[in-house]
């Protein structure tokens, strides 16, 4: 994250291949207190919103996403971010990568 803000960029920025088109993908701002951190919590449940919308089990999720169940649900209480993996589950939601992000004061 320290290095997109200081980029300037958005993380949607560094994808290749099909990009999903999310809208503004413009970065919360951070003061010079504060740094940008995932709320990993908020995009397991957007995750899990549209899991149970679409009818599917974490597993097939996991399958359409790529990588395994497991590291999905684990979202709820990480810590940390695996960027492949968030910008999949992103671009799987149709939102922005800002949606999760928000500025934290350390």
């Amino acid at each position: 994250m320290f290095m997109l803000r200081w980029l300037s960029q958005a993380p949607e920025e560094f994808l290749t291949g099909a990009v999903v088109d999310v809208g503004s993908t413009r970065l919360p701002q951070a003061g010079p207190d504060s740094r940008l951190r995932w709320d990993l919590p908020e995009l397991h449940a957007a995750l899990n919103r549209q899991r149970q919308e679409r009818g599917l089990t974490w597993m097939e999720l996991a399958a359409t996403i790529g990588c395994t169940a497991g590291r999905l649900t684990n979202l709820r209480t990480a810590r940390q971010a695996d960027m492949g993996l968030v910008m999949r589950c992103t671009q799987w939601l149709g939102q922005p990568a800002a949606a999760f992000i928000h500025a934290a004061q350390w």
